[in-house]
């Protein structure tokens, strides 16, 4: 029984010395990964001009592919209006978005993980401040028809966006529009 325990305690000395050789990071799996996308993403919003006071961003692991890799998502948040920069991301939003995909796919981080795309939250401090009239002002600039009149003057979004249905019953696109089989709008023209 005696020859046991030193056998025992032997083999334990030994696990112990081969631990301290080893070190473990204590992280929650993918932290790291999460502080590099975002990384990633701040870096590529200050090469756009967007100011990095103007939002946050804050990467979610999403889920798994097929293939066992964690997808990552960016939640981007415009906190504060500043009009270059708001613009930037929210006209530029699936540029900047696919840039970064590009990014990913070049790094290390694309052998790893798959990024699930970027969101924008517009946050709550922007409602009911100059920003809104002056978003306003900027979509009616560069959608709004000059003139409307009649019914179109009247519609509720119009004094905010103009006409929101197609002028004279027209289409807006040139591509005709196919409704499922057997419904009204699968009539020919």
């Amino acid at each position: 029984m005696f020859g046991l325990r030193k056998i025992i305690a032997r083999e334990a000395n030994k696990r112990q010395e081969g631990a301290s050789d080893t070190e473990v990071d204590s992280a929650p799996r993918g932290h790291n990964l999460e502080a590099e996308y975002e990384a990633l993403i701040v870096t590529q919003c200050v090469r756009w001009g967007i100011l990095e006071n103007c939002i946050t961003v804050e990467v979610r692991r999403l889920g798994r592919t097929n293939s066992g890799l964690d997808i990552y998502g960016g939640m981007m948040r415009l906190t504060r209006w500043e009009r270059d920069s708001s613009l930037r991301v929210l006209l530029g939003l699936p540029l900047l978005e696919s840039k970064i995909r590009k990014m990913v796919r070049s790094l290390w981080l694309g052998e790893v993980s798959h990024f699930g795309g970027l969101w924008l939250h517009a946050s709550e401090q922007l409602q009911a401040t100059e920003a809104m009239s002056e978003l306003r002002q900027l979509i009616l600039q560069l959608t709004h028809d000059p003139s409307p009149t009649g019914a179109e003057a009247d519609e509720p979004f119009s004094s905010v966006l103009g006409s929101l249905g197609p002028s004279g019953g027209q289409a807006t696109s040139s591509v005709p529009f196919s409704g499922e089989p057997g419904s009204d709008d699968t009539r020919q023209r």
